[in-house]
């Protein structure tokens, strides 16, 4: 059966919302680099690491990840040990292995092609965020935000509230693109929009949240389908 898709308005005006997307799994597929990392500096210490563990720490802050290794480690490094090392082997991997989520780019062009605002919102430093904005096409976003600019990072809704003051668009006008339950939790907490794209977990229904299976699945056709705040048609009093 044929699928039938609304018309994309040609112009968008001021009023229109904006899409925010997480980065690590939402739009790169780096989650199989950070478990690659974890493993080969957990075995530095002589400690296992699986999928598990990866799951036990997704979506999360640093701070996080940091004291899970401790813990499994019996805290055999000093306090902050293992974040350092795991930013070390994380942008050599990033920077040589990095691949895109399937129709990440795609989506991202539609956007930019519509006039849509779109912000990449992520729980990583700055640092390894500016070694992925090298792989985007120049001006792809038009706002960022790493763990490095707010005080609280996600679950807490700061991070989402920030990108969306930043393209001064209300976050009751945003979707939030996310695949960890920390990352939905802090969109929903927001008053974003979720379309939730879970890796490795098991989301819950939400009135606010849409679940898909992967990103492939959806154009942007079918998210103004879905939330026809994003966009706002321009009036014209030309009747000729």
């Amino acid at each position: 059966m044929m699928k039938l898709f609304r018309r994309i308005p040609k112009e968008i005006s001021n009023k229109s919302g904006a899409i925010l997307f997480d980065m690590d799994g939402t739009l790169i597929d780096s989650e199989p680099l950070w478990l690659k990392s974890e493993i080969e500096i957990m075995a530095e210490v002589g400690c296992h690491w699986d999928e598990q563990d990866q799951i036990n720490c997704l979506g999360g802050p640093a701070e996080r990840t940091e004291r899970y290794m401790q813990e499994r480690s019996k805290n055999v490094k000093p306090y902050g040990y293992f974040i350092n090392r795991l930013h070390e082997v994380m942008k050599t991997k990033i920077a040589n292995e990095l691949e895109f989520i399937p129709n990440a780019l795609e989506l991202l062009k539609e956007c930019k092609d519509l006039g849509i605002k779109t912000a990449l919102v992520t729980a990583s430093s700055r640092d390894l965020m500016t070694i992925v904005l090298k792989r985007f096409p120049l001006g792809t976003f038009d706002v960022v935000v790493s763990r490095d600019d707010v005080k609280k990072s996600k679950p807490n809704p700061e991070p989402y509230l920030l990108a969306a003051k930043q393209l001064s668009v209300e976050i009751s006008k945003c979707l939030v693109l996310e695949d960890s339950l920390t990352g939905v939790e802090s969109g929903l907490r927001s008053g974003a929009k979720v379309i939730g794209i879970p890796h490795l977990v098991q989301m819950q229904e939400n009135p606010s949240l849409r679940i898909i299976s992967s990103l492939g699945d959806i154009r942007l056709n079918d998210i103004l389908t879905w939330y026809p705040f994003l966009t706002s048609k321009i009036e014209s009093n030309d009747r000729s």
